[in-house]
Formats: C-alpha cells, structure tokens, sequence
C-alpha cells in the first residue's frame, strides 16, 4: 500500500521533467569562430515548444568544444577542428540537455558545450 503513493510521486516527477523543452541537440549555420568555440544559429532551438507566433529573430547561442569533443562529417569522418569553416551547417550534440528558449527568455547568459559536432555541409 505504501508503494502506491511513491508511484505517484515519481510518476508526478517524470511527468514534469518530461514536459520541457529542453534539447540534446541542434542544427544551425557556424556564424563565427571563437577561440574554443563558435557562434552557431539556434532559432529553431530557441522557438522549440513556443506558442503563438514565432518572431522573426534570429537567436546564436554560444558553443564550446573541449578535449572530448568529436568532430566528424555525416559520414562519420573523422574532422579536425580547423575543417569547421564559416557559413557550415552543422549538428551540435551536447554534453547535457538545455532549455535554450527558456534561458534566452530569461536573458540569462549561457554556454553550451559540444559533445560532438557534425558538419553538415560547408
């Protein structure tokens, strides 16, 4: 009997976590390459789960890479940082899910770091 109301409760909980929009990943065009980064284009991230209208704003989000990111090609081969070129499009895989429009909507400053970027296209 006990059992019931802890179901409750973790289900309550997942339920919640489940209704974010936070995002594992996200593809934009490289506007600018940084030292240990790049500006890349994250609207459609920014927008993701909004309701109504959709401004015409286009949002950039701060991207990292460290050590442990992996640069590849969609055909998995395997690239070197200095082969990511501006105006590429490219997938980023984060380390750890974000809510990009929620942090954007609270103006708070913020860095995403890359797992693994995948060009797209150059």
């Amino acid at each position: 009997m006990k059992q019931l109301p802890v179901f409750l409760v973790l289900l309550a909980v997942l339920l919640i976590a489940g209704c974010g929009n936070s995002v594992n990943s996200f593809q934009g065009q490289i506007e600018n390459i940084q030292e240990n980064g790049f500006l890349i284009g994250c609207s459609e991230a920014a927008n993701k789960g909004k309701k109504g209208g959709i401004n015409d704003i286009g949002y950039m989000c701060n991207v990292q890479y460290n050590d442990e990111t992996i640069f590849r090609d969609v055909d998995s081969n395997s690239l070197h940082v200095d082969d990511i070129l501006t105006g590429s499009m490219a997938n980023v895989i984060l380390e750890k899910p974000v809510d990009i429009r929620k942090k954007i909507e609270k103006n708070d400053s913020f860095v995403l770091i890359a797992k693994e970027i995948v060009l797209l296209e150059k």
